[in-house]
């Protein structure tokens, strides 16, 4: 006699699915580590704002063109 079991639903689909837009913000991170010579794992505080400015800004303009928004709806990099 057989037994069949249920395999139980995995967390394997949301682990491998892919968010384009995170990827492509992961994308610009990296550009901008290698444009301005930043090593994440050693970058002192002031670097990693630095980094996270323009990465932040650049992949909010990217997308506003992308979806047809206007670029004065991005803040700037620094901006409070």
């Amino acid at each position: 006699m057989e037994i069949r079991k249920e395999i139980p639903a995995s967390d394997v689909k949301w682990y491998c699915r892919r968010n384009l837009e995170e990827a492509r913000f992961y994308e610009i991170f990296f550009q901008m580590c290698r444009k301005y010579g930043v090593r994440w794992a050693s970058a002192e505080g002031k670097e990693r704002r630095f980094i996270e400015g323009v990465t932040r800004v650049t992949y909010e303009r990217e997308r506003a063109v992308r979806m047809g928004f206007p670029l004065a709806a991005v803040s700037s990099a620094f901006a409070s």
